[in-house]
């Protein structure tokens, strides 16, 4: 299931908002009480429940920001990390990614990092210092 509220559509093809959020997770509550929060501050969020299906609206969409959780189905959000960071093209390669995840050791961490996420929440994470470290990536402040 994604949530395509925030989307446009024009002739079959989505259009992305600016300062849009992927928001990728497999637990619905989880994902719905994100997209809820970021909605509260204006930001126009998508949502995917796989990696897969996260990586092709990453591509399709090329969101502001990612909101990645790792134990995905599909593929894990490990993979999905690779993959944005190896991307051919550099603007997609750079987008922010914040992972999210209930793997929270010091190494779970240091190899989150080390993939190239730009911040990494161990659940259970606080959904206020998600959203406020998100508007803080996207430029503009919690509201």
């Amino acid at each position: 299931m994604q949530t395509m509220q925030t989307m446009q559509w024009s002739e079959g093809v989505i259009h992305q908002e600016p300062g849009m959020v992927l928001v990728v997770e497999d637990d619905e509550d989880i994902a719905h009480l994100l997209c809820y929060s970021l909605r509260k501050n204006m930001v126009p969020v998508a949502v995917a429940h796989d990696g897969l299906t996260a990586f092709a609206l990453f591509e399709q969409l090329r969101p502001a920001l990612v909101l990645l959780d790792l134990m995905l189905p599909r593929i894990d959000g490990r993979e999905v990390c690779r993959m944005i960071r190896s991307h051919p093209d550099r603007d997609l390669a750079e987008i922010p990614v914040i992972m999210l995840s209930a793997l929270g050791t010091p190494e779970d961490i240091e190899k989150g990092m080390g993939l190239g996420a730009n911040a990494y929440f161990a659940k259970p994470y606080s959904v206020k210092n998600v959203v406020a470290t998100t508007m803080e990536w996207l430029g503009t402040g919690e509201k």
